[in-house]
């Protein structure tokens, strides 16, 4: 064969490839960082344009000189108060979810906190150190050096945000979503091996998670698939950036899930997709988790709009 011959063969070859792959678009197929720009794309406010009115909060060793989540290491019911935390939200409640209320008695919303897994939307203002409603924005801290003290595990600091009654069972055909606005204040705190959740689709099993939404201590964002106890879920090659250094630059997220397939799309954008069965109850989490990093610095993180389907 000689080399003109081989040109046009090869040429013809080409243009069939391309047109076979693009007529596979409809395949999702997740961007990474390094091949578009970034997933945020906003410019980052600082603490003083979203924050308007906040006083620093007692230590963690004084909160527990204090008594008020004694006995520790067991379920407590009176709480902890915190000064009142006032935030812009003309500025915050921007996008698709901006208009989309807590209405935490409606949905029967329910927040787990470091003295106690399940406390109902009637008792949130007696833990009001860890969390506040300001507008349609859910607003989660934690505190230097605190830990789980609703039981005998150690770190494990959260404050999160639940609802028993969205909850649902794997459907091969039934995606489920969740949509909010997130603004990641503070995030130094946010320290490995863990990092901070600021979302996570879970059951009660350990094997029940499929995913979360990650920030660590240099604020930067990531995808992050969960496979069951035994998988490492934090090494490196498992975690997918999403964006670097996000801190004051709100972004949406938005989730689908049926119980054995999952995706995550940021700004629209997809950013991460998995699978993984699981065979009970699923819900959706947002807050703060930290689970076995301790907390080294304030973390704040603002939810507007979370809703679910």
């Amino acid at each position: 064969m000689n080399n003109r011959l081989f040109f046009r063969i090869g040429s013809a070859l080409t243009s069939v490839l391309f047109f076979v792959a693009c007529s596979s678009s409809h395949i999702e197929t997740p961007n990474k960082p390094s091949e578009s720009p970034d997933f945020i794309q906003a410019k980052a406010l600082s603490f003083e344009q979203i924050i308007l009115q906040s006083s620093p909060e007692p230590s963690w060793q004084t909160v527990l000189d204090s008594g008020q989540l004694e006995p520790l290491r067991t379920f407590t019911t009176h709480g902890v108060t915190g000064g009142k935390v006032d935030i812009n939200n003309a500025l915050i409640e921007q996008g698709p979810n901006s208009d989309v209320p807590i209405a935490a008695e409606a949905r029967k919303l329910m927040i787990h906190a470091v003295g106690n897994p399940t406390i109902p939307h009637q008792d949130f203002a007696k833990w009001s150190r860890w969390y506040q409603e300001d507008g349609n924005t859910q607003i989660f801290r934690l505190f230097k050096d605190e830990e789980n003290v609703s039981n005998q595990r150690l770190k494990a600091a959260r404050i999160e945000a639940f609802s028993p009654s969205h909850t649902w069972r794997p459907q091969a055909d039934v995606w489920r979503e969740f949509n909010a606005r997130f603004t990641i204040v503070q995030a130094a705190g946010c320290v490995a091996p863990h990092y901070c959740s600021i979302f996570q689709a879970k059951g009660n099993n350990i094997d029940h998670w499929s995913v979360m939404l990650r920030v660590d201590d240099k604020g930067d964002l990531w995808f992050s698939p969960r496979r069951g106890a035994g998988f490492e879920n934090s090494k490196p090659g498992v975690m997918t950036l999403i964006g670097k250094n996000v801190l004051g630059k709100p972004f949406d997220m938005r989730v689908v899930d049926n119980g054995n397939d999952y995706k995550m799309y940021i700004n629209g954008q997809l950013v991460g997709q998995d699978q993984w069965p699981r065979a009970d109850v699923i819900g959706f989490r947002w807050g703060i988790y930290m689970g076995k990093s301790a907390v080294a610095d304030d973390i704040m993180v603002l939810i507007t709009g979370a809703n679910m389907k």
